[in-house]
């Protein structure tokens, strides 16, 4: 809950295909921001170390990966 921030006001998905992240904005009315950047109705894909925020005065977070989470990373051979 913060002020400027819709009930429905993005998405970040993960994309196996290519390992990566990706930010949607469902068209909210105040915006999300990448690294101060502003998203309106679109996809961007992040990376670790980006800056996300929601809303005109909402919090910021900074995307943070776990190394041992990733997918698709480190397949061996028999």
């Amino acid at each position: 809950q913060s002020a400027g921030v819709a009930d429905r006001h993005a998405a970040l998905e993960f994309s196996a295909s290519d390992n990566s992240f990706i930010l949607r904005d469902f068209n909210s009315p105040h915006g999300t921001f990448v690294n101060s950047c502003q998203v309106q109705n679109a996809a961007v894909r992040v990376r670790p170390g980006d800056i996300l925020s929601f809303g005109t005065a909402g919090a910021s977070f900074e995307l943070v990966v776990d190394g041992a989470a990733q997918v698709g990373v480190g397949m061996s051979r028999e």
